[in-house]
């Protein structure tokens, strides 16, 4: 939204530039003896310039919007990487059948709902009354439950991660989008709710 912003703040600076210089060229045409022919090449060469302006603030938009596009595709690919990391940490962690350790838990699963709600914002269109929805689906896990917890966010992880969609994207598959938006949510919504949970047992334990 930022970036939408100051792009938008660049064609109006630009637009207001070009207003401003053929206010001044008018008034100094204004100031000169009534020669129709001085007057036809100074159309002219307001027409000319105008086009100049014209492209040159369209390629400057051009770049800065090449640019926003590249940087996003940067950050989902940057975020998709660190999702899975995070997830393999987890499940390693799992494996090794060791105690529950609330803080580490809190950090990672802080660090999926963080970048999986960024993967949101670029991959997925804005939806009426959500913060309203996901204050709604709350849930709290207590020690007994918060190991399935964490195991069914690493499927969800999983899934995500492997859906053909994300692998294949030049090809549109409507069912597999689906699912994947819906994995997606679901992981913004899993790991929000184990990180809410773990931060309360981590002070429990102390």
């Amino acid at each position: 939204m930022r970036n939408h912003s100051a792009t938008r703040a660049a064609c109006y600076m630009a637009a207001a530039i070009a207003l401003l210089a053929a206010a001044s060229e008018t008034a100094i045409a204004q100031r000169r003896p009534d020669n129709p022919d001085l007057k036809r090449e100074q159309r002219n060469r307001e027409v000319r310039e105008a086009n100049l302006r014209n492209t040159e603030t369209k390629a400057a938009i051009e770049r800065i919007d090449q640019k926003r596009v590249a940087a996003a595709i940067e950050q989902v690919k940057e975020d998709f990487k660190q999702i899975q990391i995070v997830r393999n940490e987890m499940v390693r962690n799992l494996l090794a059948g060791k105690p529950l350790d609330y803080h580490l838990i809190t950090q990672e699963t802080g660090e999926i709902h963080k970048r999986a709600e960024r993967l949101k914002s670029y991959l997925m269109p804005p939806v009426p009354n959500e913060k309203k929805e996901l204050h709604d689906s709350q849930i709290e896990f207590n020690n007994d439950e918060m190991k399935d917890a964490l195991v069914r966010l690493c499927n969800l992880i999983a899934g995500f991660i492997d859906n053909p969609v994300l692998k294949t994207p030049d090809k549109v598959d409507v069912e597999q989008s689906a699912k994947a938006g819906g994995d997606l949510l679901m992981i913004i919504e899993m790991s929000g709710n184990i990180k809410r949970s773990a931060e309360r047992l981590s002070k429990q334990t102390k």
